[in-house]
């Protein structure tokens, strides 16, 4: 047996030892900060002298009795007890969900669920990802927004841990790589902004919620609350460990047995860095929704969390060889493709908020771009190679788009970490929207395209194009150079355009939604002085007439 295998089994006896120990502990209900209201998500500051919270439902919450949650705080007092609890403030809070997702290791920095933009509509919006305030002169500032390179998130729902060196924050997210309904992912800091997240793997997420995650100082140990693993409850807390440094390879979870976990929903257990207790909120026995416990960690617990948590034991247990199920299995060798991909305006190209609809084999993927935050809308997505792709996009004032493509190793443009590009094009849905049918091209003086195939392959498009939006009609409208007599021209150029009809006729395209006209050489798109402009003055285009 490997040594490490030696050593992530110990690890679990010693864990599930301390497990079993525990189920005669209690846990403890803080009276003065618990109420008929529902509090959640307890973070201890970093010197263990106050401890925040979220609550929902209260009144004096900055977005009243219907808000998602405010953060709370209450202050350890001398004799060991928590003092009632007071709101934060409206500088940490707005009307919507805040939460914290922890701190620096001195407790200057707070980064905190979700972003207030005071630009949003209706003079401000609360809206999805991560913000930072710091401590100056006893007061929090205005929270900053984190930089999340492709952060995504189609869920109300984000709950998040940040470790104290603030280099690594795992996020509940639902993005890009979900299984089913909320994942947790990581990411972490380059320079100023953050990574791409990343799933975190099937060993943690299942089809079902994965919440609440809270990290451990030394970035190994992971607690999560979920409703897909074996649990007590509706939701139950989980640990689990950190195997290698690709952080998508996990220990199995644990669940933490009936000494936390109930036929209730538990959240947010944290183990602070100081002190003798943890914290988590659970629905069982409480005033309202949720209340905030603790947890005795005597020294025996402490111990053993200890052990789980040192990357080598000081003495090697010699256990029995494991079974084979336990054995390492090689990774398949699949050549993967990694895409970046963007939703853009055929006219302007800029970046369309857009509902992005992506099928392959058995899975399908969905991407609302409204929730990507930059403004060029690009995400990541990564497909063993030779995967057919579907995909099916709509968005508001633009025609439907649909495509098939194969996902390839070989592109020919990729981006500056080498990921193929993978541009998908929307046509505004606007009458008198004028669009040329790429790679249309035809020889000089003839009706016959200069390049068939490449020809075809785009007017397959339209065709795509014109079965996903059946209400519309168009205009095919004919060009050519100017070698030569404008009326021959004239012909000419209706006589290319009569062809491409044809063609979108002869592919089921009703023939009484698509107009003609052949303009001869009177409108150029470059200059005739070469062969190079003159080309490209022979052409195509489409207008959109009806929608």
């Amino acid at each position: 047996m490997s040594a490490c295998l030696k050593y992530i089994v110990f690890s679990v006896l010693m864990l599930t030892s301390f497990l079993s120990r525990a189920q005669g502990q209690e846990h403890i209900k803080i009276d003065s900060i618990n109420s008929s209201y529902d509090e959640q998500n307890p973070r201890l500051s970093p010197d263990g002298q106050r401890l925040y919270f979220t609550r929902s439902g209260h009144p004096q919450n900055q977005g009243g009795k219907i808000d998602k949650g405010d953060i709370w705080y209450s202050d350890l007092k001398d004799d060991g007890t928590w003092s009632e609890a007071k709101n934060a403030g409206s500088t940490i809070n707005h009307p919507g969900l805040n939460g914290i997702a922890g701190f620096s290791v001195d407790g200057n920095t707070m980064y905190l669920l979700n972003y207030y933009d005071p630009n949003g509509p209706a003079g401000g919006t609360i809206s999805n990802g991560i913000a930072k305030s710091t401590l100056r002169n006893g007061e929090w500032t205005r929270p900053e927004k984190l930089k999340i390179t492709y952060f995504a998130n189609n869920s109300e729902h984000i709950s998040a841990s940040i470790s104290p060196d603030e280099k690594v924050l795992i996020m509940s997210l639902k993005s890009f790589q979900t299984e089913g309904n909320e994942d947790l992912y990581v990411t972490f800091k380059q320079g100023d902004s953050w990574i791409q997240p990343r799933n975190l793997g099937a060993a943690i997420n299942t089809f079902a919620e994965e919440w609440a995650p809270f990290l451990s100082a030394d970035k190994t140990t992971l607690y999560f609350s979920s409703n897909g693993h074996q649990g007590e409850g509706s939701r139950d807390i989980f640990v689990s460990k950190r195997l290698d440094e690709s952080w998508t390879n996990w220990s199995k979870p644990v669940n933490l047995g009936t000494a936390i976990n109930t036929p209730g929903v538990e959240l947010g257990y944290s183990v602070p860095a100081t002190g003798d207790m943890a914290f988590f909120s659970t629905t069982q026995n409480s005033e309202g929704f949720g209340d905030i416990f603790q947890f005795p960690l005597s020294e025996t617990e402490k111990a053993v969390q200890e052990v789980v948590l040192d990357p080598e034991p000081e003495e090697e247990v010699v256990q029995p060889e494991p079974k084979k199920e336990l054995e390492t299995t090689p990774i398949s060798e699949k050549v993967m493709v990694v895409m970046t991909m963007q939703v853009l305006d055929k006219e302007t190209g800029k970046g369309v908020d857009a509902l992005v609809r992506l099928s392959f084999g058995e899975k399908t993927e969905e991407i609302d771009t409204k929730n990507i935050e930059s403004e060029d809308k690009k995400w990541i997505m990564s497909f063993e190679e030779g995967t057919r792709i579907k995909v099916d996009i709509t968005a508001d004032g633009y025609l439907n788009y649909n495509e098939e493509f194969v996902a390839e190793s070989t592109a020919i443009v990729v981006d500056a970490e080498g990921n193929k590009v993978e541009g998908f094009q929307l046509t505004p849905n606007t009458v008198g929207t004028k669009i040329q049918i790429e790679k249309i091209l035809f020889a000089r003086g003839e009706v016959a395209f200069a390049d068939t195939v490449q020809a075809q392959s785009h007017l397959e498009e339209l065709v795509v194009l014109m079965n996903a939006n059946p209400d519309i009609a168009i205009r095919l409208e004919g060009h050519t150079d100017n070698q030569g007599n404008p009326e021959r021209l004239k012909e000419l150029s209706q006589s290319r355009v009569d062809a491409v009809k044809q063609y979108l006729v002869d592919k089921g395209i009703a023939g009484n939604r698509i107009e003609t006209i052949g303009l001869g050489g009177t409108k150029p798109i470059a200059r005739n002085v070469n062969e190079a402009g003159r080309s490209q003055n022979r052409r195509v285009e489409f207008i959109v007439i009806r929608n």
